[in-house]
């Protein structure tokens, strides 16, 4: 049985408990957390729910789920990482993404999202009997390019609006600050990354380092492709000069 503390709209504890299961009292909320993980390649972890599982079987998701009795929601990613995955997240390396409030028949939640920076190999991970199946690290622009995956992890509340802060901070990994040199030859120093208004694509921002130093801006996927010069070779478009 689980048994959750609750909250005011101000996400003030209250003193009250609730099962879990039952409807919550009109005005009060619990808590909820979730954990999004990005390794030092940009990757994000998914895990595969088990097929036994009463609600979203069988999906792919992410790990996370109420907070127990006296948790906060950095404790909640802990305990449900290491029962989930087998790992402990390294809250050294989080934040919180995203905070989000929402309204139900059967009672509110608060839902902190959490981003957690950490390399954790797959041989490590020990996924719970019951409750994961698997797991796996993904770029997360990939998962766009599946329609399983994508319609997966569409059914989450909070995907579509913790989306496109994930895929930044995964670019920002992929394309530190730093100065660059271009495949025709120019150098460029990368100023920081931010997400297109309209779009909510991440953007490179990045510095002329010629003539009157102009800023830049180009979209953060074209950053890293190969492209053929006109006497055949191919080349990445920019080229981190510590790397070169």
């Amino acid at each position: 049985m689980e048994i959750w503390d609750l909250y005011d709209e101000n996400r003030r504890l209250t003193g009250e408990t609730a099962v879990r299961g039952r409807p919550l009292p009109r005005g009060r909320y619990h808590l909820i957390a979730n954990v999004l993980f990005l390794n030092s390649k940009g990757e994000t972890l998914l895990q595969h729910r088990a097929e036994e599982k009463e609600i979203m079987p069988g999906i792919w998701s992410v790990t996370g789920g109420s907070a127990l009795q006296g948790e906060d929601s950095a404790a909640a990613c802990v305990r449900d990482t290491r029962e989930e995955m087998g790992f402990t997240p390294d809250m050294r390396q989080a934040r919180v993404l995203r905070t989000e409030r929402r309204e139900r028949e059967d009672g509110g939640f608060f839902r902190d999202v959490w981003l957690v920076r950490q390399d954790v190999p797959p041989e490590a991970m020990r996924y719970q009997s019951g409750e994961v199946q698997g797991g796996m690290w993904i770029l997360p622009e990939d998962i766009t390019k599946d329609a399983r995956l994508n319609r997966d992890l569409n059914e989450l509340f909070f995907w579509e609006e913790a989306f496109p802060y994930l895929c930044l901070e995964s670019m920002r990994i992929r394309i530190p600050k730093g100065v660059y040199r271009h495949c025709k030859g120019r150098r460029y120093e990368v100023l920081d990354l931010c997400l297109h208004s309209e779009t909510m694509e991440p953007m490179v921002i990045y510095r002329a380092l010629y003539d009157g130093g102009e800023i830049w801006t180009r979209p953060a996927a074209m950053w890293g492709e190969t492209v053929c010069l006109p006497d055949g070779l191919r080349k990445r478009r920019f080229e981190r000069e510590e790397e070169m």
